[in-house]
């Protein structure tokens, strides 16, 4: 057997002014398209959010607009809306309706408050548009309001549903 020769250099050698170049040139375009890559994709999720909030702020005014009318048209007709042609003429023909006040309970007081202070939405174009209601068969089970696929702001959806079933459970216990 012949013994292993343990001399060996395992020592690279020493990198050449070019190389040290290349390598340095390379670190800082990775460095830059790194930082650009980064600003890039901040700026695009800072404007996509800020747009899906705007979105949101306009879904969450026309769901509260559609349910305090349904609430108006209740006030009006001593029955839930059956029908999206009947509540739309009946919100069409009736606008005083819906600025008059509520009996207390669960649920907004005034349409003001109803709308968190914002500005009420057009319920004919937000039932034709963002806003999906779920009408009920018959005018003492409650309507339900969806939103078709566009963003709305957390909670907002089960807040109006939620006036609006309580709204019907209070009419319903408190008929004679």
């Amino acid at each position: 057997m012949t013994p292993l020769n343990t001399n060996i250099d395992h020592a690279k050698p020493a990198p050449t002014a070019e190389q040290i170049k290349k390598q340095i040139l390379f670190r800082r375009w990775f460095a830059v398209l790194f930082i650009s890559l980064a600003v890039t994709a901040f700026y695009f999720g800072w404007f996509v959010t800020r747009n899906v909030r705007e979105e949101a702020k306009q879904t969450d005014a026309q769901l509260r607009s559609v349910s305090w009318a349904i609430m108006s048209y209740s006030v009006a007709n001593n029955t839930m809306p059956t029908s999206q042609e009947a509540f739309v003429n009946f919100i069409s023909t009736h606008a005083q309706c819906l600025t008059a006040p509520r009996r207390a309970g669960e649920w907004p007081a005034t349409q003001e408050a109803a709308q968190a202070n914002g500005a009420p939405a057009d319920i004919a174009a937000a039932v034709a548009g963002r806003i999906e209601v779920i009408w009920p068969p018959t005018g003492n089970l409650t309507p339900v309001l969806q939103v078709r696929g566009r963003p709305s702001g957390v909670g907002t959806i089960e807040q109006v549903n939620g006036w609006l079933q309580n709204w019907n459970h209070a009419a319903a216990t408190s008929a004679p």
